[in-house]
């Protein structure tokens, strides 16, 4: 009888324990967050694999001929001593098929005997590209049967898509040598900038990969610069400033009928846990931010900015998506501080949350595809392909630019909305 008392009352202690258990994970509200903010933040590795592939056709051999502003003779030592200094580089040259170099076989491409393919097939490149290196495509923007369609749909579900970035430098370069398909009839130009800067002629780097390792690269190769040639930066990502504006930067200001909580623990700093002092009046809080635009992005239009709402509510540990709610976020340049902005959101409890359930709110400021636009370089660099003469032609130019760099930029904003500032917060109204 004793033995079996024991036994009972241990039961007991260990379905109470239980039970004790399951209420403290109640309790300190053990919430899985949505999908979306399962993806941790991204950080720099420790070391970056990096390929470079090198176009080797025919049309690139005319920014080896000329010494004088000649950058790209010293881009194969320059991109080789970037890569090592990250991490690991491998060199690869590329016309239709890609083939690796050896060993030091890249410092070839400073001189013109390796210029010998007919056909450029960037859309190959991309193919092969690992996602998980940082892939570096030099080139003048040229693709057979001008194809970049193709090259810009590859990028947007290889890359955009995968919260991933691209990054195009732009150099101007010493050239004598001729150029392919031009205009509508595909003509051919001989062209030779001589020694005149306002006559060089441009190439590109297509850096692809994490937004993190891009921005390093960037620095490093913009460090680097010891030449005084013309050189722009585009980037296009799913952030729009220096460093993502969510709540690990952002302070909190002014709330009304919302106040700090922290009964969830919520340990994704990007995710601020309110409580909300009564169900029937009307809350809000402000953030203040700074527009600080990293190396080569798109410049914003600010006065064209949509909001993105969705509220989330976690049922049965499902999180269901609430079908309508009220939150606004209005914006206003801060006084004195030309790229300072306080955004205030407000919202109605009673039309935005849902009673009862842990409830996920997020909320971001986007650019309208008229207010995200292209760096004004680019309308700079551009040449229309329509057909022109001989004493016409404009080598300094590169043909149908606005038209390659507009599609990746239209590309990143429908793949990746890219966002101003995110307000992501939790309230439990269990």
């Amino acid at each position: 009888m004793i033995e079996k008392k024991i036994f009972k009352l241990t039961a007991a202690a260990m379905i109470l324990f239980a039970l004790l258990l399951s209420g403290c994970g109640e309790e300190a509200g053990v919430v899985t967050l949505p999908p979306d903010f399962q993806r941790p933040p991204e950080t720099l590795p420790e070391k970056t694999f990096i390929d470079v592939y090198w176009d080797a056709t025919y049309s690139m051999k005319g920014y080896t001929t000329l010494a004088a502003g000649n950058v790209y003779r010293t881009l194969p030592d320059l991109l080789g001593d970037i890569g090592s200094s990250m991490g690991e580089v491998k060199f690869y040259r590329f016309g239709e098929n890609i083939q690796p170099l050896e060993g030091r076989e890249y410092r070839k491409f400073s001189s013109p005997e390796p210029y010998s393919e007919l056909i450029t097939a960037v859309h190959n490149v991309i193919e092969k590209a690992d996602t998980s290196h940082l892939s570096i495509i030099i080139t003048d923007l040229f693709e057979s049967d001008s194809d970049w369609s193709n090259v810009t749909q590859k990028l947007r579900d290889k890359y955009f898509s995968k919260h991933l970035a691209v990054a195009v430098i732009g150099m101007k370069n010493s050239f004598n040598g001729e150029i392919f398909d031009v205009g509508l009839n595909a003509a051919k130009f001989n062209y030779n900038s001589y020694d005149y800067p306002e006559r060089f002629r441009p190439f590109y780097l297509i850096v692809m990969g994490s937004e993190v390792s891009i921005n390093e690269f960037m620095d490093k190769f913009r460090e680097r610069q010891t030449m005084p040639n013309e050189t722009n930066y585009l980037l296009l990502s799913e952030n729009l400033t220096e460093s993502t504006d969510d709540f690990s930067r952002l302070q909190v200001h002014d709330l009304e009928n919302f106040f700090s909580d922290d009964r969830l623990n919520i340990s994704d700093k990007r995710v601020k846990e309110f409580g909300l002092d009564t169900f029937n009046k009307d809350a809000k809080f402000e953030v203040d931010f700074d527009y600080k635009q990293p190396l080569g992005a798109c410049p914003l239009d600010m006065t064209a900015l949509a909001q993105n709402v969705r509220v989330l509510y976690l049922s049965e540990q499902e999180w269901l998506v609430k079908d309508e709610n009220d939150l606004k976020i209005e914006l206003e340049q801060i006084e004195g501080a030309a790229d300072s902005y306080a955004a205030e959101i407000k919202l109605n409890p009673e039309k935005t949350f849902v009673r009862g359930y842990v409830n996920f709110v997020q909320a971001s400021l986007s650019p309208t595809a008229k207010g995200y636009k292209l760096p004004d370089w680019v309308k700079a660099w551009n040449m229309a392909n329509v057909d022109v003469e001989p004493q016409n032609f404009d080598g300094s130019k590169t043909v149908n630019l606005i038209h390659v760099l507009g599609s990746l930029k239209d590309s990143v904003f429908a793949a990746a909305h890219p966002s101003l500032l995110n307000i992501n917060f939790i309230v439990d109204l269990r």
